[in-house]
């Protein structure tokens, strides 16, 4: 049971990782190509190395960010709540919050002024990938308890 648990925490921190990184990459997309300066280093001056400096620069922050905030809130929900619709707003609400101060530290007030950026494209993205990490959230805890009644196991999530 305790292997159980460690794999799910395990597979659901790993899935926050992607999700919060690949939300990173399409804002940069949708919004970081607007700059045309070389004060910025985004995709378009940076090319494919950027992939590789989001993921070797933050993956260790956001699975930090996983550990301490995420998984205790989402034990929480998953405790407390018991539809499935109120923990999806939960989680996307708390994502779109996420995805504004996300951009506010990636583009600086002279850009967003100058390119006329848009906060609101950081907010649904975040919020999106808040609606996907607990629809994928879901099935994984549907799957470990399916798992756990198989082998006769009462495995309370």
């Amino acid at each position: 049971m305790l292997l159980s648990a460690v794999q799910r925490f395990l597979v659901l921190g790993i899935e926050f990782v992607i999700v919060m990184l690949s939300a990173v990459i399409a804002l940069e997309f949708l919004e970081g190509f607007k700059i045309a300066t070389s004060e910025y280093y985004g995709l378009r001056n940076a090319g494919h190395i950027f992939f590789l400096l989001i993921f070797i620069t933050f993956s260790p922050y956001v699975f930090a960010f996983y550990v301490v905030v995420v998984s205790p809130i989402s034990w929480i929900l998953r405790k407390y709540v018991p539809f499935v619709i109120a923990r999806v707003l939960v989680y996307s609400v708390g994502c779109g919050l996420l995805g504004s101060w996300v951009f506010d530290q990636m583009f600086s007030n002279y850009m967003i002024e100058s390119y006329h950026l848009n906060r609101a494209t950081s907010i649904w993205i975040f919020a999106l990938a808040g609606v996907i990490y607990a629809v994928v959230e879901n099935r994984v805890i549907q799957r470990y308890k399916s798992r756990a009644e198989n082998i006769g196991i009462s495995n309370k999530v």
